[in-house]
């Protein structure tokens, strides 16, 4: 268990109403006492809604804070506008890709997916292009001339290197 919950705040504002130590309020709701000591601590006197609203506000600025401040953001939009790719704004401002494809999506830059250059237009390989390049080089096997048959000179044998 991680987290007290509100009803357990409701319990400890009622065990604080009966006068229980820490320790006995600790056993009951089987939390450590010293939990039970930072739960105390968050209003005088105990009330378990302020306690609530209290865990929430300190749970909502918990974690890493993020790069994109309102000038960044201005700046990303103006370099969008003129076309240019998220991975070029990235290397610009030292950011990473991902970060900006993260903004788009969540709506914290007003800018469409769509409207970016290139969006959902996959690059894809021409895998048959060598073999077509091959194909159209030189003769036929079938079509060489008679006289390479009989293998009379030097440079009529096909040898294989192993």
């Amino acid at each position: 268990m991680s987290s007290i919950t509100y009803s357990e705040r409701i319990k400890i504002e009622t065990f604080c109403e009966l006068g229980l130590s820490n320790i006995q309020m600790g056993v009951r709701l089987n939390r450590s006492p010293s939990t039970i000591s930072y739960e105390l601590s968050r209003c005088q006197p105990y009330q378990a809604e302020l306690a609530q609203t209290d865990a929430e506000y300190k749970r909502s600025r918990c974690g890493r804070k993020t790069k994109l401040s309102d000038e960044l953001k201005q700046k990303i939009l103006n370099h969008l506008r003129l076309s240019w790719s998220p991975g070029m704004i990235a290397h610009e401002f030292k950011l990473a890709t991902k970060s900006i494809y993260n903004w788009l999506n969540q709506g914290r830059i007003d800018f469409s997916l769509n409207d970016l250059p290139e969006h959902g237009v996959r690059q894809r390989r021409n895998v048959d292009q060598r073999s077509k390049y091959n194909q159209s080089l030189g003769r036929s096997i079938e079509q060489r001339p008679m006289m390479i048959n009989q293998r009379n000179r030097i440079g009529d044998f096909e040898l294989g290197t192993v």
